[in-house]
């Protein structure tokens, strides 16, 4: 590819991604939404931009962390039937990953239990406000 040809392709990524929004209404950053993109895609981030957290420190942080995306490393405890939750533990702590988006876009269930897994996700408050992730992309670890 020439190099006019793959600048025209990355500003044309760029400007689409810009317009990227959360779920919580949130404008994600350029950076942010480029990450998105590749961890999807690729299983990694060229800007880390996302912070790589513990699960413990996603839970104390609560909602100071709402609406803001994350990367955790867990293990998968258990997933549901239909794909469309799971609990992720790490040394530090537990979590709820609710996969629905995940499993409706690429029609396929969360990783087997016993997996390590990288998520990233969105932050959200449930009932009670417990604190949970609503996954973005799923990589295995």
């Amino acid at each position: 590819m020439s190099r006019p040809a793959l600048l025209l392709l990355v500003i044309s990524l760029f400007s689409a991604m810009s317009c990227s929004r959360s779920d919580g209404g949130r404008v994600r950053t350029i950076r942010e939404s480029l990450d998105l993109w590749t961890f999807r895609n690729v299983g990694s981030m060229m800007f880390d931009s996302v912070p790589l957290e513990e699960l413990r420190g996603v839970h104390l942080a609560g909602t100071g962390l709402l609406n803001h995306d994350v990367l955790v490393k867990g293990t998968v405890d258990s997933s549901g039937i239909e794909g469309t939750y799971m609990v992720v533990s790490d040394a530090s702590a537990r979590m709820l990953v609710d996969t629905t988006r995940i499993s409706a876009e690429n029609n396929k269930r969360p990783p087997r239990v016993g997996k390590s897994v990288y998520i990233h996700g969105e932050v959200k408050s449930g009932e009670k406000g417990h604190i949970y992730l609503f996954a973005n992309a799923i990589r295995g670890g």
